[in-house]
């Protein structure tokens, strides 16, 4: 890594549990990066995400974590922001405008029940990461890759929003909260759309975009290098490294995600052609001040100069409320986790 510190804005531990956590910690020290940030996804239907977020930073202190809403029953979103900025969580992450999840949940982003969190996240200055919806062949049958077919990933059929849909939402919900500081993942899926790109970043100063792969934006990226370094070189202070690392389910996972990590560093820092499995992609060359500040500096900008410290008593009465109410009807193994948590943060409570 050549010296320079690196932060990865975007990892995850997904049906998994502590073990996982802490393989994954120990993954992210192996590859390098000096902080890392969870992001809990408990909109994908896992109670248990908010816990291993707090879990993360116990086990890292020096590493972030967002929090998140879930759905198995109504509650204000503003309120539960603030006990997740209480207990010591460093932001909101929201997977509801996937377009797989918008589909399942059903609540579009200029819902009442949004509003109330992002007020709250206006208010407490708490950054949100959003993952508003997919690359665009995802709706055109005859673009689509296999791949992504065979994953459910095909969004042409009933239910689901349209992509316009969802950009136009994400713009209504911009202008209705100007202070809310918001970094759309994977570039917002716009790496084919510069000129609207561009509009968006020029008329919302708040918004921020991460360079997580999908690494069909690194390929649009080829397309016109030197017009996307142009974007990089603009927008150095409000571009975010991250990388979608997470506990993979095979050795082929594990082998993609070293694949995308190299890629990933090598297209900010080399100018030239960088292999990508059997393809490739064109690197930009990026000055060191300018990839140095994407590495690492920017993330700090936008969620805390540090990560903030886990208020140990409060997130132990959060895990115990969630242990105890039966609408959350926990599975045995979100149970098992939140009683693990509970139990660390009881310890040390004790102990000191």
């Amino acid at each position: 890594m050549e010296g320079r510190e690196w932060i990865d804005c975007h990892v995850h531990v997904l049906e998994g549990g502590t073990r996982q956590v802490e393989n994954l910690i120990r993954k992210q020290r192996q590859r390098g990066y000096t902080a890392s940030n969870f992001l809990s996804v408990e909109g994908m239907g896992d109670a248990a995400q908010n816990a291993l977020a707090i879990y993360y930073k116990l086990r890292d202190p020096h590493s972030y974590a967002f929090g998140s809403m879930h759905y198995r029953f109504a509650y204000d979103f503003g309120e539960e922001v603030r006990k997740l900025h209480h207990i010591g969580l460093d932001g909101i992450k929201m997977i509801e405008n996937k377009p797989t999840e918008r589909k399942r949940l059903g609540y579009s982003q200029e819902d009442a029940r949004y509003e109330s969190l992002y007020l709250a996240l206006e208010e407490l200055d708490m950054p949100l990461l959003a993952h508003v919806g997919d690359p665009a062949e995802f709706w055109d049958k005859d673009r689509i890759p296999s791949w992504a077919l065979a994953a459910g990933w095909y969004y042409g059929g009933e239910g689901y929003p349209g992509r316009e849909q969802l950009l136009q939402e994400t713009q209504g919900m911009l202008e209705r909260h100007p202070d809310l500081r918001v970094c759309f993942a994977h570039f917002l899926f716009l790496a084919q759309d510069q000129d609207r790109l561009c509009e968006m970043m020029e008329k919302y100063p708040n918004m921020y975009l991460d360079l997580t792969a999908g690494t069909e934006m690194y390929f649009s990226f080829s397309q016109d290098i030197a017009l996307w370094k142009s974007f990089f070189l603009k927008y150095r202070n409000r571009i975010l490294f991250g990388t979608d690392n997470c506990n993979p389910g095979s050795e082929e996972e594990a082998h993609n995600m070293e694949v995308i990590n190299r890629m990933e560093r090598d297209f900010l820092r080399k100018e030239g052609r960088i292999a990508v499995w059997d393809k490739e992609v064109w690197g930009m060359g990026l000055p060191d001040s300018v990839w140095g500040r994407i590495a690492a500096d920017n993330f700090r900008s936008f969620a805390g100069e540090k990560p903030r410290p886990i208020h140990r008593r409060a997130a132990a009465d959060y895990l115990q409320e969630r242990i105890l109410d039966p609408r959350f009807g926990l599975s045995h193994m979100e149970r098992e986790i939140l009683r693990k948590v509970t139990d660390e943060l009881l310890l040390f409570i004790r102990n000191i």
